[in-house]
């Protein structure tokens, strides 16, 4: 599963229009990450960084002086990557349909009704969760759905975001409209492809995302085959005289062509 945190992004640059103010993915990117992890999750597989999302969203005019305009950024996603195809609508019956059918969401919560934040909020919907519906947000942190009303508007809260029900994510979209852009993958390869890898360092391997049961090596500029990530680190395959091996390795010492 794909998950990302605008908060881990105060360094990518999000400026909005017409502005001398510096902006990133911090202060603005909600709909930024929401899309990533919308794509991400929905490919199996990361076609996009949140950096590169950032770029494609300024390059394409997705970004907007309230945020991103994520119809744009879809759009742009969609002509990139001919699998995806998506529709928006108000219903939440829909939304519920789309996510039974293996699809997935984001939703886009206004202003008037505070579940996932004070003010606007893209948050994606991944999955059902018995009647009720799983969130991935994009701006966690600690005590984030113990705090205001959202400890009684949740049905429970997770790692990555929440629970709700149908009837309070209703409410919290219900001042906007679309409400859900209803995100759909058939499969197929991106046609805008974002090249290999290499280590910027030697790294040890690991099998496990706590990064303490050793199964390798890479050096210095090795070539990575795969790279994607798991719970936040990266995830790499890479080839050795017996073979390829698939482990974890430290934050930021991959680097993209």
């Amino acid at each position: 599963m794909y998950y990302f945190n605008q908060n881990d992004y105060s360094n990518v640059k999000y400026d909005r229009p017409n502005t001398s103010k510096v902006e990133t993915v911090a202060t603005s990117g909600c709909g930024v990450c929401a899309c990533c992890m919308a794509v991400d999750n929905l490919a199996g597989k990361e076609l996009y960084t949140v950096a590169q999302m950032a770029k494609l969203s300024l390059s394409c005019g997705a970004r907007d002086n309230s945020g991103t305009n994520v119809t744009a950024l879809l759009k742009a996603i969609c002509k990139d990557n001919k699998g995806f195809s998506f529709t928006t609508t108000n219903d939440e019956n829909a939304l519920i349909r789309h996510l039974k059918s293996g699809g997935v969401a984001i939703c886009n919560q206004g202003d008037s009704y505070n579940v996932f934040s004070t003010a606007g909020h893209f948050v994606v919907a991944d999955k059902m969760d018995g009647g009720n519906i799983d969130i991935l947000d994009p701006q966690m942190y600690d005590g984030k759905y113990d705090s205001y009303n959202r400890p009684q508007r949740i049905v429970k809260k997770t790692k990555y975001g929440c629970v709700v029900s149908k009837a309070e994510l209703a409410k919290a979209t219900a001042d906007r409209s679309p409400a859900y852009y209803l995100v759909s993958y058939k499969g197929g390869s991106a046609v805008k492809p974002y090249g290999n890898a290499k280590m910027k360092s030697a790294q040890t391997t690991y099998c496990d995302s706590d990064l303490s049961e050793k199964i390798g090596s890479v050096s210095k500029n090795e070539r990575v085959l795969y790279l994607g990530t798991g719970e936040g680190k990266p995830m790499i395959a890479y080839k050795t005289s017996k073979g390829y091996k698939v482990g974890f390795v430290r934050k930021d010492s991959v680097i993209r062509d």
